[in-house]
């Protein structure tokens, strides 16, 4: 009797000890506000999920393997707090779902995540790619269309990448750091149909953030109606304490189908972040797309271009809850084909753009 429970309680305690070196964690931020659009004559009102971070439930966890290995995994499912459905198209775990392993060299994760387009933008961004819009199209807040071929702007790539392996640069060698994906576009008889590849290489130090960027997606989308989108992106800020100003280039290019003409964009992003006390933060940006992108060969009509300005300010309520507005406009050039509203209001060429929101984010 004596052995059995001397047995039953070593076991117990190597159990324990097991358990002691892993870890799961919940987590996840609800985000509502409300929002409403002016284009040209159109204007529409909408209460909205997700409007500075996007609403989720989360599950994370990690377990030391010895010798500095460990294996992680996270869950993540985008949720639409106005009407309870699930977000990313329906997607159960459509934000993030990945497993792999983290050490000295790094980290190394399979599965679905945001690219790392869209991880730069996020970091660099004032906006993030949320606050207006949901983070659609210009600088996070509107998209462009022209006739059949409506296209994104900021990071013209899909957001998130499914299939991918992703490889993370450790975070001791000297302020440099990079992230690579290569997603597999599972294709049968041609690897590079569907496929996705991205990389992030960046230095920082003291207060100084610079980082460059490439992307190309060869992923058919039912809104280029075109293959192999390839973005060049270059950022850069400065935290000098009173302020963190950034600026943003990218130039987008595609090869063009028989359905539609090569795309050929700049977008140009100047930015600010400034603490006005503890508790809160103004962000301005001002976003400038140049669109060469012929849409009627036999004329040249182009997508044309626009002009936007974006004001917000975030109020910390505590550490995990705040309040957030935010307002912009977008001038577009009279030779554009029109622009849309974050997709939901069409615009005539040369109409202004109006768009505020307001709304409460708790992270838990």
């Amino acid at each position: 009797m004596k052995k059995s429970f001397l047995a039953l309680a070593l076991m117990s305690a190597f159990s324990g000890a097991a358990f002691a070196q892993s870890s799961v964690t919940i987590y996840g931020i609800a985000d509502v506000g409300v929002s409403g659009f002016s284009a040209g004559a159109g204007k529409t009102a909408r209460v909205e999920s997700g409007q500075e971070s996007g609403s989720r439930l989360g599950f994370k966890g990690t377990e030391d393997l010895g010798g500095g290995l460990k294996a992680n995994f996270v869950l993540e499912q985008g949720i639409l707090m106005d009407t309870g459905a699930s977000d990313q198209g329906g997607l159960t775990f459509g934000r993030r779902s990945i497993v792999g392993l983290s050490g000295d060299f790094g980290a190394v994760n399979l599965g679905r995540d945001k690219s790392p387009t869209f991880q730069l933008f996020d970091n660099f961004d004032p906006f993030g790619s949320g606050f207006i819009n949901n983070g659609n199209g210009l600088k996070g807040i509107y998209s462009i269309s022209g006739g059949a071929t409506a296209v994104g702007v900021n990071a013209n790539t899909r957001g998130r990448v499914s299939n991918s392996v992703f490889y993370y640069t450790p975070s001791n060698i000297g302020g440099f750091y990079g992230v690579a994906q290569y997603g597999a576009g599972e294709v049968a008889g041609d690897n590079s149909a569907g496929r996705s590849i991205g990389f992030t290489g960046g230095y920082k130090a003291d207060g100084l953030d610079v980082a460059y960027n490439y992307f190309k997606d060869n992923a058919q989308d039912a809104k280029l109606v075109t293959n192999a989108k390839s973005a060049n992106t270059i950022a850069v800020n400065y935290n000098f304490g009173v302020a963190t100003p950034v600026f943003i280039y990218q130039k987008v290019k595609t090869d063009g189908t028989a359905a539609a003409q090569p795309i050929d964009r700049k977008i140009f992003t100047l930015g600010v972040t400034v603490p006005v006390d503890a508790s809160g933060k103004l962000l301005a940006t001002f976003t400038d797309v140049k669109d060469d992108t012929v849409l009627v060969a036999a004329t040249g009509a182009k997508v044309g271009s626009a002009k936007q300005f974006a004001l917000g300010y975030q109020y910390a309520l505590s550490k995990r809850t705040d309040l957030y507005t935010a307002y912009a406009r977008t001038n577009q050039d009279s030779t554009s084909t029109g622009f849309e509203a974050g997709g939901i209001l069409k615009t005539a060429a040369g109409a202004n753009i109006n768009e505020i929101t307001a709304g409460v984010r708790h992270q838990f």
